[in-house]
């Protein structure tokens, strides 16, 4: 038996991540993976982890990729259990695999390529080259989508912090590359296993050992900061469906449009962060992005303004696993999930998710 198109594009994957989380396959959308890659295992191109934690490239596998012109560098010793360089690739791996599943190239491996959308590049692309402008960074990788660079970052437990001023340098130095004019909007990613998770470790008060050591920021302090526009990610489907309204150029003004008609006006005067106004005088957020830090100014202007209320739109996970619990009670907020026909209706075929080796799909359970 031999591998099909699907599969040598999982073993693509494998050969360039080099380590895959085994167990959240399931998470992002992509129900035949966990058996494709039991089968891969079982006729040799593939290894599993003796804990069943995540899979590799085999030899065998990694000598059919080179017959097919994919050649990958086959010197990285595996890596042991608990080390920095498993943690990082598979916390590479886990966004990786929210962007694959947005419809987002993850197979690049130049830094030149970041200049195209929409494209996610690991850091340890930069690491395998001849210069390492990453050094010790923490950072996930880079991507660019929807007109904007985003520069990513995986949040957990031990992932708990970045050399502040040189990532950024870092980024600022890759300008050019996303845009020769140099005019394309910067923002970060902060990623994770869930909003709630991400969120509460960005606003811990506790700082860790590490924290102001040779630049070392503390991601709670970095939130505080930095200027950029910082956006939470859930590694999972439901943060593959974020990723893939991101992908679309202003996709807050055609959601609004789509979804209310001329009950919207698209600014509201006193509160210009905002996405306008609907029914005349409600202040319309929509935070399906996750960019918290506007979606907070947007709630205490409107407070302090003694406005009618904040109309907040956003996908029901984001709604139900962080949004409707920020905000204080006295806020005058009403809660609109993002449907599934008002993608449809505003992006066509532009918003679907993508299922590797199947055709693009809707996100129907999302509405």
């Amino acid at each position: 038996m031999k591998p099909d198109s699907r599969d040598i594009e999982l073993l693509r994957l494998t050969g360039k991540f080099r380590w895959l989380p085994f167990d959240v396959l399931g998470k992002f959308g992509f129900i035949n993976l966990p058996e494709t890659v039991g089968m891969l295992s079982k006729l040799g191109y593939i290894s599993i982890s003796r804990n069943k934690r995540y899979f590799m490239p085999a030899q065998k596998g990694l000598d059919m990729l080179s017959g097919l012109g994919y050649a990958f560098d086959t010197a990285t010793n595996r890596a042991y259990s608990g080390s920095i360089t498993l943690r990082r690739r598979l916390d590479a791996a886990s966004i990786m695999l929210t962007a694959l599943r947005a419809g987002i190239d993850t197979l690049r491996d130049d830094v030149d390529s970041l200049k195209d959308q929409p494209v996610f590049l690991p850091s340890f692309a930069f690491r395998s080259a001849s210069a390492n402008p990453m050094s010790n960074s923490t950072c996930a990788g880079f991507g660019h989508w929807g007109n904007k660079a985003y520069m990513l970052h995986y949040i957990s437990p031990e992932s708990n912090g970045m050399f502040l001023m040189n990532e950024l340098k870092t980024f600022h130095n890759l300008s050019s590359v996303f845009s020769t004019r140099l005019d394309e909007p910067e923002a970060m990613v902060f990623a994770g296993g869930s909003y709630t998770q991400v969120y509460e470790q960005i606003t811990q008060k506790a700082q860790s050992k590490n924290h102001g050591i040779r630049g070392f920021a503390d991601f709670a302090d970095v939130y505080k900061r930095v200027d950029l526009p910082i956006h939470l990610l859930s590694c999972d489907e439901a943060g593959a469906v974020q990723l893939a309204l991101m992908r679309q150029p202003a996709y807050n003004a055609r959601l609004a449009h789509t979804a209310f008609g001329n009950r919207w006006v698209p600014r509201d005067e006193q509160i210009p962060e905002a996405d306008g106004l609907i029914d005349g005088d409600r202040t319309l957020l929509i935070a399906a992005d996750m960019d918290i830090r506007r979606a907070g100014r947007v709630v205490e202007d409107a407070k302090r303004l003694g406005k009618k209320g904040v109309a907040l739109v956003a996908f029901k996970e984001q709604l139900e696993g962080l949004l409707m619990h920020l905000f204080p009670r006295n806020t005058h907020l009403v809660h609109l999930q993002i449907k599934q026909p008002v993608l449809d209706a505003a992006f066509g075929k532009g918003f679907s998710l993508y299922s590797p080796g199947g055709e693009q799909e809707g996100s129907d359970q999302h509405g």
